[in-house]
């Protein structure tokens, strides 16, 4: 098949660093990771993305295939005006290319990529990477009026979290897949224990918690200052945390910027994600890939079992943080049980649910 990708705003992942503080996310790394995995198993993949300085218009590597579009770097206008330059190269490519199925990826590109199936006969399927909780009203409302055009004329809804589903109610056309994970990149580490170390890793928004962690994390390095928090990730909320460590002189607590799971994970004890967001951050797949302890509020893990849940709020991160830095070891069999409860979400297993829905929509 030839598979054209809309909506992930960087390729490869990380490329946007120093460009734009709106660093890329899930959507990123889920294209970037599915992309390649189809490849491996024979398709041809057209991505559309965001140009940066330094980057070529065009590339080739092997099966996957990158063409970079212009946009306005303007903070309400960047994605808005990405995906319209999208669908106008999609036109193109679309034609040049007979690209047999676009994949959407995110409300905005859902939108657009709408358009440019009904334009040229090509089926769509929609991926929304997320339920727009994280927005405020006003703009939350907006992408719901934009929301409504993928979810009705998409030949399917390929959803990767049961909530999604749940919040959007599809016609018959909604498909519950999943995020995944490439397990050979991450081992199971030891842990010395010698001071729990805690990270957190992802986009620096609100939603995520990040003000909850600050806060708690302050209070326990009150009781035990040899405990360290790593902040691993750009955002909107960059100054603030940054703003907050020198501010609290909080020197145990190291604000990395953008870091790769790969790099980061193996150096850390317990992974914190007190988030309101609704999709499956494919960061808390790699935690539990790792075994690592995982404190969060969504629903991915079983407390108890395969991890500790919290509620959003500072004082209940806190009480659960502590329990871990009193007796860590008592808490090293979760992270096992994490690992082994998502061993059949390896991404070799992953691309072929994917696979199979595109193959009942190509002929």
């Amino acid at each position: 098949m030839r598979i054209l990708m809309l909506g992930s705003k960087e390729y490869p992942f990380g490329s946007s660093k120093g460009h734009d503080p709106k660093a890329g996310g899930g959507i990123e790394v889920h294209v970037e990771k599915l992309s390649r995995h189809l490849a491996e198993r024979g398709h041809e993949i057209f991505i559309i993305t965001r140009e940066f300085p330094g980057q070529k218009k065009e590339e080739h590597h092997g099966r996957i295939h990158v063409y970079r579009t212009g946009f306005l770097s303007n903070a309400y206008l960047r994605t808005l005006t990405f995906n319209l330059s999208s669908y106008l190269l999609g036109i193109r490519l679309v034609k040049e290319k007979k690209i047999d199925l676009i994949h959407c990826h995110g409300v905005l590109a859902g939108f657009f990529g709408s358009k440019l199936s009904i334009l040229t006969g090509v089926p769509m399927v929609f991926t929304p990477h997320g339920t727009l909780v994280e927005w405020g009203s006003p703009i939350r409302q907006t992408l719901k009026l934009f929301r409504r055009m993928p979810l009705r004329f998409a030949k399917k809804t390929l959803f990767i979290s049961p909530m999604e589903r749940f919040a959007m109610k599809p016609r018959n056309n909604g498909v519950l897949l999943t995020n995944g994970v490439d397990f050979g990149d991450y081992k199971k580490t030891k842990k010395t224990w010698k001071g729990v170390r805690f990270l957190f890793l992802g986009r620096l928004e609100e939603f995520k918690g990040i003000k909850l962690i600050l806060e708690a994390f302050k209070r326990i390095s009150d009781s035990f200052p040899e405990s360290e928090l790593y902040i691993a990730g750009e955002g909107g909320m960059r100054s603030e945390v940054i703003s907050f460590i020198e501010r609290n002189d909080l020197r145990n607590a190291k604000f990395l910027g953008w870091t790769g799971s790969k790099e980061i994970l193996p150096k850390t004890d317990v992974f914190l994600l007190p988030s309101t967001e609704r999709g499956q951050p494919i960061a808390l797949l790699e935690a539990m890939a790792t075994g690592k302890i995982v404190i969060t509020s969504l629903n991915y893990v079983e407390d108890g079992k395969t991890g500790i849940k919290v509620k959003n709020n500072a004082d209940d991160l806190y009480d659960k943080m502590l329990l871990v830095c009193k007796n860590p070891k008592k808490f090293e069999k979760l992270g096992e049980a994490a690992r082994k409860s998502i061993q059949n979400l390896d991404w070799s297993n992953v691309v072929k649910q994917f696979e199979k829905e595109y193959k009942t929509l190509v002929k």
